[in-house]
């Protein structure tokens, strides 16, 4: 089937609307209006006939449309076109064009923008570590925190190699690492033997 795509510059009449289908995906509508312009033979400008688009955005593009865009926001719509008939409260046969949107964007010619890259997860509400305080504690432990996540124990080298000759005293005396409980961290978790014991209660 011959598809007809579509570019449209305009601006976003009404607020975003964010539903969930029936299927449980999510997808956004909106209304978008374009006035072109054109120059009479007088060498003057002057506004054509406007024309409104109904806008449908489905999944990680609805979820961002929804959240980026607002009511009076300039865009750039790209998508397929379609031309829908319905009948009006009046009682009268309308039709109303429609964009299936692939692309939605602010137009720069008219302000600035900032752009903020998330996952398709995180977009669609999946993603429990995109939390904003979760990212917070874990740039906390990664920036200096109170957790060293490239320290390693004194006997143990670049590669990974373990010292079996390593001196706990000497080590102790030295200075080692503290695991904060007063006792010494040694050994290696990824290959020594432990054991399991029971969880103590207060």
């Amino acid at each position: 089937m011959n598809e007809t795509r579509i570019t449209v510059h305009g601006n976003v009449v009404s607020e975003p609307v964010e539903r969930q289908g029936r299927n449980g995906s999510i997808f956004t509508t909106f209304r978008i209006a374009t006035t072109p312009y054109r120059r009479t033979g007088d060498g003057r400008f002057v506004d054509g006939d406007t024309s409104f688009y109904s806008v449908i955005a489905f999944n990680a593009l609805a979820a961002n449309a929804a959240s980026a865009l607002r009511k009076g926001h300039p865009v750039i719509v790209e998508g397929n076109l379609a031309i829908k008939q319905y009948v009006g409260n009046d009682g009268q046969p309308r039709t109303s064009p429609e964009i299936d949107a692939d692309h939605v964007g602010h137009d720069l010619s008219w302000g600035r923008a900032s752009f903020e890259r998330i996952s398709r997860a995180a977009a669609l509400g999946q993603d429990r570590t995109a939390d904003p305080d979760v990212q917070a504690s874990v740039r906390a432990l990664t920036e200096g925190g109170s957790v060293d996540l490239g320290g390693r124990p004194a006997h143990v080298d670049a590669d990974g190699v373990v010292d079996d000759d390593f001196d706990l005293g000497v080590q102790s005396a030295a200075g080692g690492r503290d695991d904060g409980d007063g006792v010494l961290a040694t050994g290696d978790p990824e290959t020594d033997d432990y054991e399991v014991v029971e969880q103590l209660t207060a």
